[in-house]
């Protein structure tokens, strides 16, 4: 049976239905869950800084300096790369947290560099 699990918080359910019917405190943009629409891996990072943990729910305990919408790390929903590529002005890097360490003059809501998925 597949497992779904709220990109915000990460909040396991078996259905997406029962996920996104629930009330999110972590939900910056709403009150739901939100689906994390990307694979189950044995861990996680944060697409703001890089920050590594072995679930989402424990990634996103935390507090995120470098997160512009929200207050706690986002997880990212990529796959795991040898190399990650800014999405606004392809600067690349060898890890998520060397990428967002690094300031982006063409990223319209921050200052750092933002992986692509």
């Amino acid at each position: 049976m597949a497992n779904f699990y709220c990109k915000y918080c990460g909040t396991k359910s078996s259905s997406v239905s029962s996920l996104t019917a629930s009330s999110c405190s972590k939900n910056p943009e709403g009150k739901r869950h939100a689906l994390y629409e990307g694979t189950e891996k044995a861990h996680y990072f944060c697409k703001c800084c890089g920050t590594k943990s072995s679930s989402i729910s424990s990634l996103t305990a935390s507090s995120c300096s470098k997160n512009n919408s929200g207050k706690y790390h986002a997880v990212y929903e990529g796959e795991e790369k040898t190399q990650y590529t800014c999405i606004y002005c392809g600067s690349k890097s060898s890890s998520i947290s060397t990428l967002t360490s690094g300031s982006c003059s063409k990223n319209p809501s921050g200052k750092y560099h933002s992986p692509v998925k």
